[in-house]
């Protein structure tokens, strides 16, 4: 299994489960991350490594594609960037 929602989120804002940073960043605007390659970010793969950053600081980082808990809506992107949809 590549990631939870069983789509290509190459280059998506997506949201990470609660619990997958520590306790201090659970607010969802932390949780935003803009996932960016990775065999986790395809569905047709059987690795589930998701490398990307979260806006709020740019700090660059890996996850499972188990960690990945929905897409972002456009309302969180724009709390984290000037961007206005979800695509990037």
């Amino acid at each position: 299994m590549s990631n939870n929602l069983k789509e290509d989120i190459t280059g998506r804002y997506v949201v990470l489960a609660e619990g997958v940073l520590s306790p201090a960043y659970n607010d969802v605007k932390y949780r935003i991350f803009h996932a960016e390659g990775g065999f986790g970010c395809v569905p047709y793969t059987s690795g589930t490594a998701v490398v990307g950053t979260t806006p709020f600081d740019g700090e660059k980082f890996r996850v499972e594609g188990y960690e990945i808990e929905r897409f972002a809506t456009d309302e969180e992107i724009a709390l984290v960037t000037d961007k206005k949809d979800s695509h990037g």
